[in-house]
């Protein structure tokens, strides 16, 4: 339902929007003049300029051998700074003491009819600091209309300045001075009791210096008797185990020092004798037994005598045992006793060098504290000289600012002068007298143009008319009638669909006009068109309201075939169908227009049917569900860009078969854009560069001359 050859191009254009909104574009002139012509004519008055300039270093000048300099670490440190400077010009003080220098020196610039604080005020308002755009350089300016002594004012100002900020470079300079000569008489006396704290503490240690690597002399003696004690209980632990091992076994352990009981005995000399004794003894009562019956006398004497000497024998050796096993254990307990001993002196002297070693380590603890509290203030110390030393040697330095050039007596006047703003008001003017109206444009939400409908739809326009205002319009509205006929014809030749029902976006859009003048061009080009009035909301008078209509049929009281009339439109004569009688009713009983739409079809080549607005009736949407296609129609410079879109989203929700866009009353601008080339071209068959012989403005200049030189009309006697 689209026929994109003919769309147009409308874009909004300066020229355009002039022409629509050029009242107010000339009221913004107009009122730009009467408020610039007084200010350029105040303002543009020639005046006379002294200006000083002085220099910002980014880090801080010094004087002497001092290398701690201020430096502003970042671009916007030092923009900062400039500014608070720059601030600082004006100040009061600083103003005051200009003007008591100028005195001084016998100049008095204040006028007689101001006191000096309100010149002063004045002062501050008229003299100007301005930063010299990539340089460190900052100027100094006053404009005046006389120029006596502004070389002298701008001049005493800046010495002024220079002075006070030297003065202000390092503030309090005095009593920071005596401030820090306090501190460090404080500091020294701290030093000084710490250090005869550590005098005594060296004295008790009897250590000379504190340092790190000091090892504590405890340490390794406690290590020592820490080892031996160890050693000591575990010797004791064996002289224990050795004398129960022996009450026990009644024999020397095999670890212990010495030859064991069995062995002692069996090596004594007197027991050996003894035992050799005996044994040759034996023997020879064994002899003698040897040849003896049992009951000779002899062999019983020989008998006794071998038992006693053998009870001799072991009654001497019971006696070495005892005495042998009595030494040996006096031996092992004099042992254990010996080892007891040991380990408790050395337990004892354990614990006493780990108090000895305790009360060292918190004593040589306490002195590396007392070192490391001096070490710190006679660090501190060290920089509150340096800072002495530095607040001596840059307070009179150069420091940040100096002056690079001083203000010189004024020559030649200053000032664009009236003539230069009064053109520049002008162009001012013409700048607000086009800008207004394309503003205007640009606020207004109206929908302007073909593309902006089809923007907002989504869709290509199925047909635009322009706005009829005089016979070339009507021509050219003929031929977009034509046009979008032949759109309806290819869109009937492609769904096989007679129906199209025609709606508006809000009432006023001409739709009934715009159906008319379609049905017309279809019923020129040879088709069977018939118009059915819907539109409950506005019915169009030239239907006729007298007879039967579609409100009667629908509501059952008339037959559809009492309800075609002829209508005359233009040259050719239409079948419509009007409301009837029940216009301004809602529409009833779908089911028999939706009958009478199918029995249409039948004996019509179109069938177009005109709605209510789609935004302010319901009957639209119940007759766009019951046709099924439907072409919205969107006035120009009438509906704007949330009813439009609002529009939008119903066709999306009611969801017809097929949707068409029409754009109607498009506005003609005579002069601007390309309506009027179409317009001629349209007329005139001919290209609207060869019919146009004379520039635009040519043309408008030989009419208007024209108009003139004809007589005027004498008036009626």
């Amino acid at each position: 339902m689209t026929d994109t050859a003919a769309l147009p191009k409308i874009g909004v254009k300066p020229l355009l929007s002039w022409r629509r909104h050029r009242r107010a574009g000339l009221v913004a002139a107009l009122l730009v003049i009467l408020i610039g012509t007084p200010i350029a004519w105040i303002k543009g008055r020639s005046h006379w300029v002294a200006e000083s300039v002085f220099q910002v270093a980014p880090s801080y000048m010094k004087n002497l051998e001092a290398d701690k300099e201020l430096e502003l670490q970042s671009n916007s440190q030092y923009r900062e700074f400039v500014n608070h400077l720059s601030s600082s010009v004006t100040r009061n003080d600083i103003l005051e003491r200009a003007l008591a220098d100028l005195k001084a020196r016998g100049i008095d610039t204040r006028p007689g009819a101001l006191t000096e604080r309100k010149y002063i005020e004045q002062l501050k308002r008229t003299i100007y600091v301005r930063a010299i755009p990539d340089t460190y350089m900052v100027r100094i300016g006053l404009e005046d209309a006389d120029k006596v002594h502004i070389a002298d004012v701008i001049n005493a100002v800046t010495d002024a300045f220079v002075a006070t900020t030297h003065a202000e470079q390092i503030y309090g300079s005095s009593e920071r001075l005596a401030a820090l000569e306090k501190n460090i008489g404080e500091i020294r006396g701290e030093i000084q009791q710490l250090q005869d704290e550590r005098v005594v503490l060296a004295s008790r240690l009897t250590l000379t210096t504190f340092g790190e690597n000091t090892q504590n002399p405890y340490d390794g003696m406690l290590a020592q008797a820490r080892e031996k004690l160890t050693a000591a209980t575990i010797e004791r632990a064996q002289a224990d185990a050795a004398l129960v091992a022996f009450d026990r076994q009644h024999e020397v352990p095999s670890g212990f020092v010495g030859r064991s009981l069995l062995e002692m005995r069996l090596q004594d000399n007197g027991l050996q004798a003894l035992r050799n004794e005996v044994v040759k003894r034996t023997e020879e009562l064994n002899r003698v037994i040897t040849g003896l019956e049992p009951e000779h006398p002899a062999r019983r004497a020989a008998t006794a005598e071998l038992a006693a000497v053998a009870q001799r024998l072991k009654t001497a050796e019971g006696s070495f045992d005892r005495e042998t096993a009595a030494n040996f254990r006096s031996r092992l307990v004099a042992n254990q006793q010996q080892r007891v001993r040991v380990e408790e002196e050395l337990r004892a002297m354990v614990v006493r060098l780990e108090g000895q070693a305790a009360e060292f380590a918190r004593a040589f603890q306490r002195a590396m504290q007392l070192t490391g509290e001096i070490r710190k203030r006679e660090t501190e110390l060290e920089k509150l000289r340096d800072r002495i030393s530095y607040l001596d040697t840059e307070r009179n330095a150069l420091g940040f600012v100096r002056v690079v050039t001083r203000a010189l007596a004024p020559e030649t006047p200053m000032g664009l002068g009236k003539t230069r703003l009064l053109l520049l008001v002008l162009a001012a003017a013409a700048v607000f007298c086009i800008a207004v109206p394309v503003a205007l444009d640009l606020l207004d939400r109206r929908i302007r143009s073909v593309n902006d409908a089809e923007r907002l739809m989504g869709m290509p326009a199925a047909g635009w008319q322009v706005r009829r205002e005089d016979l070339p319009t009507q021509f050219l509205a003929d031929e977009q009638a034509r046009r979008f006929a032949s759109t309806l014809m290819r869109n009937r030749a492609r769904s096989q669909r007679h129906v199209f029902a025609f709606t508006s976006v809000k009432p006023g859009a001409g739709v009934t006009t715009s159906i008319l003048d379609t049905a017309r061009a279809l019923k020129q080009l040879g088709e069977r068109v018939l118009v059915v009035e819907a539109n409950t909301f506005n019915p169009h008078p030239d239907f006729g309201a007298s007879g039967p209509g579609l409100a009667d049929h629908l509501g059952g009281s008339a037959g559809l075939g009492d309800l075609t009339r002829s209508l005359h439109w233009g040259d050719v004569q239409l079948d419509v169908v009007g409301l009837g009688r029940g216009a301004r009713t809602a529409l009833t009983r779908l089911d028999r227009f939706r009958a009478a739409l199918a029995q249409w079809s039948t004996s019509y080549d179109f069938v177009l049917v005109d709605l209510p607005p789609l935004l302010v009736s319901a009957d639209a949407e119940l007759l766009v569900d019951a046709v099924g296609q439907v072409v919205l129609a969107v006035e120009s410079d009438a509906v704007s860009v949330g009813e439009i879109t609002r529009a939008n989203r119903l066709l999306q929700k009611l969801d017809p078969d097929a949707v068409g866009l029409f754009v109607s009353k498009v506005t003609v601008f005579r002069g601007a854009g390309y309506m009027e080339p179409l317009i001629i071209e349209t007329l005139t068959g001919r290209r609207f560069k060869d019919f146009m012989s004379l520039a635009p403005w040519k043309l408008w200049w030989s009419t208007l001359l024209a108009r003139r030189s004809l007589p005027r009309p004498r008036p009626a006697q």
